[in-house]
């Protein structure tokens, strides 16, 4: 089995000794708690009851979350440089903002490509 296919918390055995998932990429010794860096390829021996755990599914986002959340990002983003107006000249705020504007494009164009 895969590091990266137990569960938190589950134990299983590498080189000989027993060790538990305490991070993405982490595992603890379970008698001494030294830390390891754990590669997601690693192959190792489950101990217990858990063996047969499935296998991780990924976190997934709805686009709907994704889309709003950066709209009001978005929209502080622009708010942040209102002040701005004060102090910088109104070619150098068209500009800023123009940027701002390109690189939201950017961002949704990559999202609605994945």
């Amino acid at each position: 089995m895969k590091f990266m296919d137990l569960t938190m918390g589950q134990q299983f055995e590498l080189d000989g000794e027993i060790y538990a998932r305490t991070g993405p990429l982490v595992a603890s010794h379970v008698e001494s708690s030294k830390q390891r860096f754990m590669a997601r390829y690693v192959t190792v021996k489950p101990v217990g009851e858990a063996t047969q755990a499935a296998p991780r599914t990924p976190d997934t986002l709805s686009s709907d979350k994704v889309n709003m959340a950066f709209d009001n990002y978005h929209a502080q983003c622009l708010s942040a440089l209102e002040p701005l107006d004060a102090e910088l000249s109104s070619e150098r705020v068209s500009i800023i903002r123009r940027q701002i504007e390109q690189a939201r494009l950017v961002f949704l164009d990559t999202l609605n490509k994945a």
